[in-house]
């Protein structure tokens, strides 16, 4: 709470959409969100930290960014809910991978696995479901999309990602 206290103290989302305005297609923010939020997540451990440094400056920056490119409110609210989903869900994949976070450590330690086994073995699936979001989910979206074309694009990427990169377990 105190690093996102600093940030608001120091203006830091005027910062962040002035520099990113004229320099960042808007409909590209959310997925430039989701990598910083799932890089700051994963390497301090914390999704909650997380949302709390990037909310007040992402927030901001979609609609000044959006406002600088001479977006309508409809498109301004497109890329303002994506920047939004992107900070959230970006933390929590972070997080989720993060070796040092409370939850991957309480859970290799309550099932009794190797931490650092534990870590790796999640890692595949993870980033698996990162890329997938990011290709066939933010992009898509930013593009024009509907949300219930890319949560089709999605399951369908990833029943194709099991069918032919999964391999059976054996029994």
């Amino acid at each position: 709470w105190s690093i996102a206290e600093v940030c608001a103290d120091l203006q830091a989302s005027g910062y962040v959409a002035a520099a990113l305005s004229g320099v960042l297609d808007p409909r590209l923010l959310p997925m430039l969100v989701f990598a910083i939020a799932s890089m700051i997540s994963f390497a301090t451990g914390t999704s909650w930290a997380t949302m709390g440094i990037l909310v007040p400056l992402a927030v901001p920056a979609a609609f000044g960014v959006a406002h600088a490119a001479g977006f309508g409110p409809e498109a301004t609210h497109r890329i303002f809910m994506g920047a939004v989903a992107a900070v959230l869900s970006g933390a929590i994949f972070g997080d989720h991978c993060s070796p040092i976070s409370d939850t991957t450590v309480m859970s290799s330690m309550s099932s009794g696995c190797d931490h650092v086994d534990h870590v790796r073995t999640q890692l595949p699936y993870a980033l698996t479901v990162a890329a997938i979001v990011l290709l066939c989910g933010y992009l898509p979206e930013a593009f024009g999309l509907s949300p219930w074309g890319c949560l089709a694009l999605g399951a369908a990427a990833s029943i194709l990602v099991v069918r032919f990169v999964g391999r059976p377990v054996a029994a």
